[in-house]
């Protein structure tokens, strides 16, 4: 535990991660970046593969850089997907059908994870260093438990997306436990539908159903519009100007040249999600403790069933309540009181969405973490939401001691 310590407190540069991710004996990696040109857009898709029922799957046998910073080398996440489209804990580990077939043999337990792109390994820099893989290695050195943990964590997922999932992907050939770490995208997604449910104008509001996130609100105003011929050419320009553009940018090679192109791909549609914020109008405007109430009892019912589910199928089901900046008691840097100055106002609703959610006593199941920062004096945050590899391992020894109670 000393070194694993020392690890991640050391800190993780982008040379390390460039090391790890160009030694591998497979092809160099993609690299997606914050970028509206078609060329990124494409390779983005290929990897986050929209998807009409679970709103994002991963694609398989990717080697990514995930460049989180504005068109240049700021900070790097490299991820890496199996066979079967499910993270790697580790660069030279086996696929993840192999690796529970093993653990099958060897008697040892099976944990999956659902969660978004925190515990996919947003802010993690490395593999090793998500809380899926974290919580697998701490059990190892701290409890002497050997485990397979499986990261089932896409970006944007909630629970309704993790259920989703849950029941056809895991429920088939159940694990020993299932883990969701939820909470953050909830409190958005939710609270977004009971808006837009209650809104009497809204636009969107024809399209909007519960049990969606804006992945589906997305599809949906394409199957909307797939009959209508003023839409289609204004896809059609937009597309064929964002193509033009991206030749531009691959023969002149220029970085600054590129970021202009950029620039004025910010009004084109095909690839601003222009709903989202009037999602966020719709939240600031609704009545915060009605939204939120409504928001934080579809959350809890979502958890109750994911709870009945994995009972049926004789599975341990543990939620972790995740923590972000909107509620807590953190002690926050400059850097995160920054991150929180600069988040869309939505009035208040996170924050009375967690409040609800923690009103009653909660089930031997259910696990608040949103307080777990309040005494942690270092920046954990990579923004409102995402935590760096310091705050994965805070979260992920949380996590490993309350299995390693059960697991025991």
């Amino acid at each position: 535990m000393k070194e694993l310590h020392h690890t991640v407190n050391s800190g993780i540069s982008n040379d390390d991660v460039q090391l790890v991710a160009n030694t591998l004996p497979v092809r160099m990696p993609s690299r997606v970046k914050n970028d509206r040109l078609i060329d990124n857009v494409l390779l983005a898709r290929s990897i986050f593969k929209p998807n009409p029922y679970y709103g994002t799957r991963l694609g398989a046998n990717q080697h990514i850089l995930i460049d989180v910073g504005e068109l240049g080398a700021q900070d790097l996440d490299f991820f890496i997907t199996d066979s079967s489209g499910i993270p790697k804990n580790r660069a030279s580990d086996n696929d993840i059908l192999q690796r529970i077939a093993l653990a099958n043999e060897q008697g040892k337990k099976v944990v999956t994870f659902f969660g978004g792109s925190t515990t996919m390994g947003t802010g993690a820099r490395l593999p090793a260093f998500a809380i899926p893989s974290l919580v697998e290695q701490i059990l190892r050195f701290k409890y002497q438990i050997d485990t397979v943990c499986v990261n089932r964590g896409i970006i944007g997922m909630t629970s309704q997306d993790s259920f989703n999932m849950l029941t056809p992907d895991e429920l088939g050939s159940p694990p020993d436990y299932v883990v969701f770490y939820t909470g953050w995208n909830c409190a958005f997604n939710f609270t977004s539908l009971q808006a837009l449910l209650n809104s009497k104008n809204h636009s969107l509001k024809n399209n909007v159903y519960l049990g969606m996130s804006t992945r589906h609100i997305e599809h949906n105003i394409h199957l909307s519009q797939q009959f209508s011929s003023s839409s289609a050419r204004k896809r059609a320009f937009w597309l064929s100007m964002n193509n033009l553009l991206t030749l531009i940018s691959k023969i002149s090679s220029s970085k600054s040249i590129r970021k202009f192109l950029n620039k004025m791909l910010k009004f084109d549609p095909t690839v601003n999600h222009s709903f989202v914020a009037e999602i966020i109008d719709e939240i600031s405007s609704a009545d915060t403790n009605v939204v939120a109430l409504a928001a934080a009892k579809d959350y809890l019912r979502v958890i109750r069933l994911a709870h009945a589910c994995c009972k049926s199928e004789q599975t341990t089901f543990i939620n972790f309540f995740q923590p972000c900046l909107s509620w807590g008691d953190k002690p926050m840097t400059p850097t995160e009181q920054e991150y929180l100055k600069n988040s869309p106002p939505m009035g208040g609703v996170q924050r009375k969405f967690q409040e609800f959610v923690m009103s009653k006593p909660q089930p031997d199941y259910f696990h608040d973490l949103s307080d777990i920062f309040d005494t942690v004096q270092q920046q954990v945050f990579i923004d409102t939401g995402h935590l760096n590899p310091d705050g994965n391992l805070i979260v992920a020894e949380r996590m490993a001691d309350q299995l390693a109670i059960q697991l025991k």
